[in-house]
């Protein structure tokens, strides 16, 4: 098993414990094997835990929602209708709404974080062990002549 495909399972294990919660899926990318990124949407926060009162929040995927769905209040087109969500949203909450949730990526990776360790405890033992110990012999054999 390589590193990046170690990588790869992790965050998606991490991204499939965020799955559900809204309609965007978070997206594993791998760039090399040194980066790999997971992409979640900005909005996972609060589909997930919901949003308390207070401020009004982004348009954007509130009219993205309202028209995915088809959802038009009356006497109103979908712009109006997110916006009326939105102000709702931010005079009362959402419905889901978890005073003082846990963040909800970090939930996910500590959720994942154990396995992923010991896969990499296994890789670098399986991986880089023989070669340690091999360039280790070189430097220091076991048995040393001297000649006089």
């Amino acid at each position: 098993m390589s590193f990046v495909k170690i990588a790869r399972e992790f965050l998606e294990a991490v991204s499939t414990d965020l799955t559900g919660y809204t309609t965007q899926r978070p997206e594993v990318k791998i760039d090399s094997f040194k980066q790999a990124t997971l992409l979640t949407p900005e909005h996972i926060q609060f589909a997930k835990y919901g949003r308390g009162p207070g401020k009004q929040p982004p348009i954007n995927q509130i009219l993205k929602f309202v028209s995915d769905k088809g959802i038009i209040f009356e006497n109103t087109d979908q712009e109006g209708t997110a916006w009326a969500i939105a102000r709702s949203i931010a005079k009362k909450g959402t419905a889901n709404w978890v005073p003082n949730a846990p963040n909800a990526i970090e939930e996910a990776v500590n959720n994942h974080i154990l396995d992923y360790y010991k896969k990499i405890n296994n890789f670098v033992i399986e991986t880089y062990d023989p070669d340690i110990q091999d360039i280790y012999e070189k430097l220091y054999p076991k048995k040393v002549t001297i000649r006089l």
